[in-house]
């Protein structure tokens, strides 16, 4: 009897941590009314077991409180890298934003600046990844 419990127990353990559920990773972007011109916040978390909380909290975290509430979870992700692109660089105001999650960081990349491009409607500069830390990669992608 023993041996079935621990056999048992050892399958549940194996399924909810096998789970497509399971993410490492989390994306959370704010938009107030869907215009970024009114505020724009992301917040990537990757290698964390609860991503999906720490980037809803670092994405609430905004100064503009309407772009803090504004924050969704875009999705959670294991093995994929995940890119933000906007066409601002501080002293320009966003008029496109885009985000991607992709199996690699290059398509990752080209789909969030596609995306920018497509919503920014012609106006304001060029769309490129927006900071530093705006590409990342959880567990093995690249």
């Amino acid at each position: 009897m023993k041996k079935i419990i621990l056999a048992l127990a050892a399958a549940c353990m194996t399924a909810a941590f096998s789970h497509s559920g399971f993410a490492e990773g989390a994306l959370a972007v704010g938009i107030p009314q869907g215009d970024p011109n009114k505020g724009f916040r992301w917040s990537i978390q990757i290698n964390n077991p609860d991503s999906a909380s720490s980037a809803m909290k670092d994405c609430r975290a905004a100064r503009n409180p309407a772009t803090g509430k504004a924050c969704m979870l875009i999705g959670t992700f294991s093995d994929q890298c995940v890119a933000v692109a906007a066409n601002a660089d501080g002293s320009d105001p966003v008029t496109g934003a885009g985000w991607a999650i992709a199996p690699d960081s290059a398509t990752a990349t080209k789909r969030a600046i596609d995306q920018c491009n497509a919503s920014r409607n012609g106006t304001g500069r060029p769309c490129q990844l927006d900071g530093e830390k705006s590409m990342l990669c959880d567990g093995s992608a690249k």
